[in-house]
């Protein structure tokens, strides 16, 4: 099994039935409901009821305000929260009994006047240290602020000027006129205050020269007291709405408890739109709708006897893909196979009807991961850690998949490590006598080795992809392209390695190549598009595809990062043994500390630097050497219409509610 077969499912009945069907073909979670493309007159869609849709786009919104203020002030308890998002679970019939009821409105309400009361507070706090912070230079002057005007003959205005420039500016203004005064008001760190006072006759021409300076002119005409009191009191309002806030903070505190309500309530009314919204997706007449949509075969029983309990007037019909229809794709392997799906996914699905690379490529993942940690000790540890998140930490499932892959790793590393009997990068001497045996590679003596095998793996892993090129050129019927592109080159591979091995040149083998190559591309031109003089030309292009060896040579020599990874683990992890061991003899019972935490932390250190590399590296040999062969993605993954459950757990019981965080 690999990729699922599909049905086209059609649905249709009156008109009457429509919600119901969308809210059966919802609770079935299995149908990828099609858009259906208008083509014939009399038929128009279902369209919901606009005020319908606008309420739920209300209420949706109002939920998301209450759940977003709310978690302003949750704290999650569950473990690795800055990795795995906190899940809430709730029973079924709760979830579909959601709504935007009385409660919800009333804590709407109060969550909207506490956001926008702190707000308010927000913006009069910063407003008001604005106003501490000008009137910070006037605080010595002992004039009240109403008093800051002048008489019949005589201007007076405010401001402040830079403390390094203020002499500067002082002498420039004396030249503009005699008939000025500045009086210097205080000073507040880089600034002066000035009360300049002038005859009104001249205050045109002082302004002007004041304007070509650093001047400039300060007034409070909201305020009367003296500077210092105003500050006094500015100082006195942003404590007394600091008190204010912290009520108010209480107050959310409390109300914190309905954030898990507000998170499940999200939902429910996302998944009643989504209900309202897919109806746009069906055709319909004056008294009749038709629905359609894919679901895999296995799916079948489930979806009908979903769709029969929307009342016996609604007809649902299946049938096998038609040619030139986009199916949406669904992968169904074993459940050994499955965890190496996550690899297809980053990839991209294969079309309906092409080959599923997952389990072509779940072998060689195996293998190349476990080259890369190449530690049994550390293999066991990323089993065990990866075994403790997917069961013990309320994961989703796609993470629950991932780490099936890191179980999988490390199982594969254990294998590999045992193979070369490496143990934490202990050397033999300090393991057990039991485990003291000839190991089938020791990668520090044969490094030569180990690089040939790495070598001879990818030349494997590379054969096997062209070879699956060619069965699915052949199976297409197109034996041209799989002769003169994939087979071609494999015996050309296959004459160097004869000639490798024997020492001699095999004349016989190396001409039977070049024939193939040539008598490929003269017979495409010919026979295929029927053209003597491209089959001329069809000469020089099949002796060019000798030079297509390079390719392959390169693509082999890219697997010996498998090997470099392996020995990169084994060093780093002997060197953090070498570095405890150095330090354990010291006094007082500081060595053995010392050396734990150098094993524990080194070592540690060492598996999650190399796990990235032994994900990276192996991925990438998948998707650029081994892809490149024969893959193309593209295909449209599977998405049945269900309930909207982000971070949510339904549970079909109330009873079975077990971990991870209850509404």
């Amino acid at each position: 099994m690999a990729i699922a077969r599909m049905l086209k499912v059609d649905v249709i009945g009156h008109s009457a039935h429509a919600d119901d069907v969308v809210q059966c073909m919802q609770d079935a979670g299995a149908v990828d409901i099609e858009r259906i493309e208008m083509e014939r007159g009399g038929i128009t869609r279902p369209s919901a009821h606009a005020e319908r849709r606008n309420v739920l786009d209300e209420d949706v919104a109002r939920a998301q305000f209450v759940r977003d203020f709310l978690g302003r002030f949750h704290t999650s308890d569950v473990a690795f929260k800055s990795f795995i998002s906190e899940k809430v679970h709730i029973g079924l019939a709760e979830f579909d009994g959601l709504a935007a009821d009385e409660f919800f409105d009333e804590l709407y309400g109060e969550c909207e006047s506490i956001a926008s009361r702190l707000a308010e507070i927000a913006r009069e706090r910063e407003h008001l240290k604005v106003l501490i912070h000008e009137l910070e230079p006037w605080a010595g002057l002992h004039l009240q602020i109403s008093q800051w005007k002048g008489t019949e003959h005589v201007m007076l205005f405010t401001g402040t000027v830079p403390v390094l420039h203020s002499e500067a500016i002082r002498e420039s203004m004396r030249q503009v006129s005699a008939d000025l005064s500045i009086q210097e008001a205080g000073r507040s760190r880089d600034l002066e205050a000035w009360v300049v006072m002038a005859h009104r006759a001249s205050v045109d021409d002082i302004r002007a020269a004041l304007a070509l300076t650093e001047f400039t002119e300060v007034a409070f005409p909201d305020l009367k007291d003296y500077p210092a009191e105003e500050i006094e009191d500015a100082r006195t309002r942003i404590q007394e709405l600091g008190r204010e806030e912290e009520r108010l903070r209480e107050r959310a505190a409390e109300l914190e408890r309905e954030f898990h309500y507000a998170v499940a309530l999200v939902q429910a009314l996302l998944t009643r739109r989504d209900a309202l919204e897919v109806r746009d997706n069906f055709a319909a007449t004056e008294r009749t709708f038709l629905a359609t949509g894919w679901v895999p075969v296995s799916a079948r029983e489930q979806v009908e006897e979903a769709v029969r309990c929307a009342g016996e007037e609604v007809d649902i019909t299946f049938r096998a893909p038609q040619e030139g229809e986009r199916v949406p794709v669904a992968l169904e392997n074993p459940w050994f196979i499955r965890p190496f799906e996550v690899l297809t996914d980053l990839y991209g699905r294969p079309a309906y009807g092409d080959v599923d690379p997952t389990p072509l490529l779940a072998g060689f993942f195996f293998l190349f991961f476990g080259m890369c940690i190449g530690d049994a000790g550390y293999g066991v540890v990323l089993m065990l850690a990866a075994y403790l998140m997917k069961t013990r930490l309320d994961v989703a499932p796609g993470v629950k998949r991932f780490m099936d892959l890191l179980i999988a790793g490390g199982l594969a590393s254990a294998i590999v490590g045992v193979a070369t009997r490496s143990y934490f990068s202990l050397t033999a001497e300090a393991l057990p006598g039991f485990m003291r045996y000839e190991p089938l590679l020791d990668p520090l003596d044969d490094i030569i080795v180990l690089l040939l095998a790495s070598v001879a793996i990818g030349v494997v892993h590379v054969v096997f992809g062209t070879l699956v090129n060619v069965y699915r050129r052949a199976k297409a019927g197109d034996w041209w392209s799989a002769v003169q592109e994939d087979l071609s080159g494999l015996l050309l591979l296959g004459g160097l390695a004869a000639t490798f091995m024997t020492g001699q040149i095999t004349p016989f083998a190396w001409t039977a190549v070049v024939a193939v190559l040539l008598a490929g591309r003269v017979t495409e031109m010919l026979v295929v598009e029927r053209n003597p003089l491209k089959a001329l030309l069809g000469i020089p292009k099949g002796l060019l595809g000798l030079y297509g060896l390079t390719g392959y040579l390169s693509d082999f020599l890219s697997y010996t990062r498998l090997a470099a990874l392996g020995l990169a683990s084994l060093l780093v992890g002997q060197v953090m043994n070498i570095l405890a061991e150095m330090v354990v003899g010291a006094p007082w019972g500081i060595g053995i500390v010392a050396a734990a935490l150098i094993l524990v932390v080194g070592h540690a250190f060492n598996l999650v630097i190399n796990l990235l590399g032994a994900f990276v590296h192996p991925a990438r040999l998948q998707f650029v050497e081994f892809f490149g062969r024969f893959y193309e993605a593209g295909g449209r993954p599977y998405k049945p219409f269900a309930r909207r459950t982000t971070s949510l757990v339904l549970h079909p019981v109330a009873g079975e509610q077990e971990g991870g965080t209850h509404s």
